[in-house]
């Protein structure tokens, strides 16, 4: 391992393991029921690997924490080589990394990462102090070194990925709930107008409902509560498979379980109106539950355990309270986890 490297991670708890790959460490730290990894990658000694090389000892070492134990990694890995097109060939698909220049003595610290590293930063950046400074705007913090941004690519906001769709769909929530409220809600004709109701999706074709049941609340106590879990747990997920993948399972999600609710609801020949985000938000649950399962990302501190107590707790307030959709629940949480499971396919597992 480059000098220094090792000796800033002894003092924070890190233990090197044995490796007999020239180039390569790997060192690991528990926190919780995390495994929290650093693999140093060392071009300086000569070793060279390619995409795929890497993707295989990378897949190697998750597969060694998980025999030990340690079902929630997360990886950060150091690069330390002059060559700029080292970083784009073995970390295009990876977030969490950084790089050392050796010749510059400069640590290259990418924002897009996560922050269960930040510890080590400070103590490197004493190591390799190079030309960098801290420059801060907007909110959001920028990493510059000599008179050149680092290239992040994307907005961030406290050092994460702004979790825009999902934020979107809040607005939309809400705007939509005083919208109703101020003009429509006093004659109930949001009911009649937007609510899911199988009868007359069936009869009179009017699918729509499927959509627009999703954004129209019956209080402000309702759309309180649903709004309030999609902040935290809609973030969660967007930040973990990104943009496009979440709208999609967000909106699917609901679409699913609404259709659950109809069927339910038709076999029972119960004539009733349904509405609000609870079935895509029970669908977002079902995506972090797949996500910590089988993708071995540690989404929010959230483990399987939670998880599942978060559920049975939310399914639980339906059953003792009337007038709750629990097939939208039921529906939208199978449908997010079997979307996730397709939308995901591509995504590498432990988000590094």
């Amino acid at each position: 391992m480059y000098p220094g490297i090792e000796n800033v991670l002894n003092e924070y708890g890190y233990r090197k393991i044995q490796l007999n790959v020239s180039g390569l460490s790997l060192s690991l730290k528990q926190q919780g029921e995390k495994g929290l990894a650093v693999v140093t990658i060392d071009e300086t000694t000569g070793a060279f690997f390619s995409r795929e090389q890497f993707g295989h000892i990378s897949e190697s070492f998750r597969e060694f924490l998980r025999k030990r134990e340690f079902y929630y990694s997360i990886f950060l890995y150091i690069l330390i080589s002059e060559d700029d097109d080292s970083a784009r060939r073995l970390f295009e698909d990876y977030e969490n990394y950084w790089r050392i220049i050796p010749s510059g003595r400069r640590l290259m610290v990418y924002e897009s990462g996560t922050r269960e590293f930040d510890e080590l930063r400070r103590p490197l950046e004493q190591l390799f102090p190079g030309e960098g400074f801290y420059g801060g705007q907007q909110g959001y913090e920028q990493r510059i070194y000599g008179n050149r941004p680092v290239d992040d690519r994307r907005v961030r906001w406290n050092g994460t990925r702004i979790p825009l769709v999902n934020m979107c769909m809040i607005a939309l929530n809400v705007l939509i709930f005083f919208a109703e409220d101020i003009f429509l809600f006093q004659d109930e004709r949001v009911v009649e107008l937007g609510a899911l109701n199988w009868y007359r999706v069936l009869e009179y074709g009017e699918w729509y409902r499927l959509f627009s049941s999703m954004f129209l609340h019956d209080g402000i106590q309702h759309i309180f509560n649903n709004m309030l879990v999609l902040v935290y747990i809609g973030s969660c997920v967007e930040q973990q498979i990104g943009r496009l993948r979440y709208g999609i399972l967000y909106l699917g999600a609901g679409v699913l379980a609404g259709l659950t609710s109809m069927v339910y609801n038709m076999n029972l020949n119960n004539n009733v109106y349904s509405l609000g985000a609870s079935g895509a938000i029970f669908g977002v649950i079902g995506a972090l539950l797949f996500l910590v399962l089988f993708k071995n990302r540690y989404a929010g501190g959230y483990n399987v355990r939670q998880i599942v107590i978060m559920v049975m707790f939310s399914l639980y307030g339906g059953f003792v309270n009337q007038g709750v959709d629990n097939a939208a629940h039921f529906g939208g949480f199978i449908a997010g986890f079997l979307l996730a499971a397709v939308l995901c396919t591509g995504l590498r597992n432990a988000r590094s």
